[in-house]
C-alpha cells in the first residue's frame, strides 16, 4: 500500500482532486474502469472503490463514474478527476490530501 500527498485545487469556484498515471493505475483504476465514489461525511473521507460496492446494511452502490484517459507520448494514461463542492466542504481547513493507494481502493483524506 502506497500513499501520496495531492494539492487540493479550485475550479470553477469548486475544489478539485486530480489524480493521474501509473498509481492509480497499479491499483486497478485503468483507463475506462467504472468506479463508485462513497462520501464519508462524518469521517471527512472520500472512498473509490472499483465496480460495485456492498455498503452498510447490504445497500449496494452502482458505479456511478468512470475513469478517463489522455494520451501523452502515444500511450494513454488513466485519469481521476473529482471537482465539485462537495470537495470543498469535506476537506474544509486542508490545502492537501493523502491519497491511500490499496487494491481496487482509493481512501482520500485531508493533510496538513
Amino acid at each position: 500500500m502506497k500513499i501520496k500527498t495531492y494539492k487540493i485545487g479550485n475550479h470553477r469556484g469548486n475544489g478539485r482532486i486530480f489524480l493521474e498515471g501509473n498509481l492509480i493505475k497499479s491499483a486497478g483504476f485503468d483507463c475506462g474502469v467504472q468506479y463508485t465514489r462513497v462520501d464519508d461525511v462524518e469521517a471527512g473521507v472520500i472512498t473509490l472503490y472499483v465496480g460495485r460496492v456492498c455498503g452498510i446494511d447490504g445497500l449496494h452502490f452502482k458505479p456511478n463514474r468512470r475513469v478517463t484517459q489522455s494520451v501523452r507520448n502515444g500511450k494513454a494514461r488513466p485519469i481521476i478527476d473529482l471537482s465539485d463542492a462537495t470537495i470543498s466542504q469535506r476537506f474544509a481547513g486542508f490545502s492537501r490530501v493523502s491519497v491511500e493507494f490499496a487494491p481496487e481502493l482509493l481512501v482520500i483524506r485531508g493533510a496538513a
